[in-house]
């Protein structure tokens, strides 16, 4: 089974050898010289969309698309290019969900693991560049309050008389 990752074009330069660049977006950069998959970018005219309207169309759009074809159309390795840094709000997560959904693949952010992405109706700008923390043994989301407050559980300390009662 052929892999599909996303990542976004200031990435490019990092990717494997082995790894195809394949464009997803409205407008695709000058430097861009490879494949483009119109049918999964949005429209000029989503893009003045409010969050709700865009995700409710674009939506809409990947319905009417066959995941299977278009799939076996990509290259292997194929890295589905927009411009968002990983977890920020872009069309390409939920692309890659779509992805995940109908066929049943994984679709990996470069240089990210799976869990962390953050699902797309959490990636904001505020997550922009972030990666979504995982509790490793159960591998839950765990938001980073949580995580630095069971670090400092684990950090040595002296013991005080509330230790022994």
């Amino acid at each position: 089974m052929k892999k599909i990752y996303t990542s976004y074009y200031a990435n490019q330069k990092r990717l494997e050898p082995d790894m195809i660049p394949v464009s997803i977006s409205v407008g695709v950069p000058r430097f861009f010289k490879g494949m483009h998959r119109k049918e999964l970018a949005p429209t000029w005219a989503m893009m003045k969309m409010s969050r709700q309207d865009y995700d409710n169309a674009f939506q809409k759009k990947l319905e009417k698309l066959e995941a299977k074809a278009i799939y076996e159309q990509l290259p292997d390795n194929a890295v589905l290019l927009c411009y968002e840094k990983p977890n920020d709000w872009c069309h390409r997560r939920m692309v890659a969900e779509w992805f995940e959904n109908e066929l049943g693949i994984v679709v990996e952010e470069v240089g990210l693991k799976r869990e962390e992405s953050f699902p797309y109706a959490e990636c904001t700008k505020e997550n922009a560049g972030k990666k979504r923390i995982v509790e490793e043994e159960t591998g839950e989301y765990m938001p980073e309050s949580v995580k630095k407050r069971l670090a400092s559980y684990q950090e040595e300390k002296e013991p005080t008389l509330f230790d022994f009662m």
